[in-house]
């Protein structure tokens, strides 16, 4: 039986910009989208800023070598946000009526300016994040990250939840591969489309 529903932030309930993103890092000398993730030396830095890991100093410092010598921190970290995009309203609407029949909460591997922009996206849209999540956990706050087994088990500490009562979405396989290691029952999303998930249109149709 479901009670709970624990879900992933961006590129699940948050769409993600990738030719923004790709359009930004370029401009400021990193790789594309799929460079950077691929690039070792590139993404690590990059991983541990997004996920509030490291400060944005400690961030420069690291990816200062990958970047075009005239471009200024601000252009850097500006960078780093492009990929942020909207909350679609209907999203923000099926968690209030799910809160209704379960209890709702958000993980998510995020840094603070991102959060800030979150919440922004969630004002606009008429709702308040009171309105939409029982609990929210950030990795920035809890110095983990997905998909370290560890920030699972903080969050069932945290809200006394059980792993195999609750269904998971996330648009990350390793993040998925983790928690059902632990009995959650994880839904893989395609970016952005957390509406063709199959388990979440079965929420709404109940």
């Amino acid at each position: 039986m479901i009670r709970n529903i624990l879900f992933d932030l961006a590129g699940v309930l948050l769409n993600l910009n990738i030719e923004r993103d790709t359009e930004a890092l370029l401009s400021v000398g990193l790789p594309d989208f799929e460079g950077c993730i691929e690039r070792r030396e590139i993404a690590k830095p990059i991983s541990l800023y997004l996920y509030g890991l490291i400060d944005k100093p400690t961030f420069l410092k690291a990816i200062r070598p990958f970047c075009f010598p005239e471009a200024t921190d601000a252009e850097i970290l500006a960078s780093m946000d492009a990929v942020l995009d909207d909350i679609p309203p209907s999203r923000l609407a099926t968690l209030v009526e799910l809160r209704k029949r379960y209890k709702v909460y958000l993980l998510s591997n995020l840094y603070d300016t991102a959060w800030d922009y979150t919440q922004e996206q969630i004002r606009k849209a008429g709702y308040t994040v009171e309105q939409c999540f029982d609990q929210v956990f950030l990795s920035y706050e809890m110095h983990l990250a997905k998909p370290d087994p560890q920030i699972y088990k903080e969050v069932m500490k945290a809200t006394g939840i059980k792993a195999e009562e609750t269904l998971y979405f996330d648009d990350s396989r390793d993040n998925i591969e983790s928690a059902r290691q632990l009995g959650f029952q994880a839904c893989l999303v395609p970016m952005n489309m957390i509406e063709n998930c199959e388990k979440y249109q079965q929420l709404l149709e109940m």
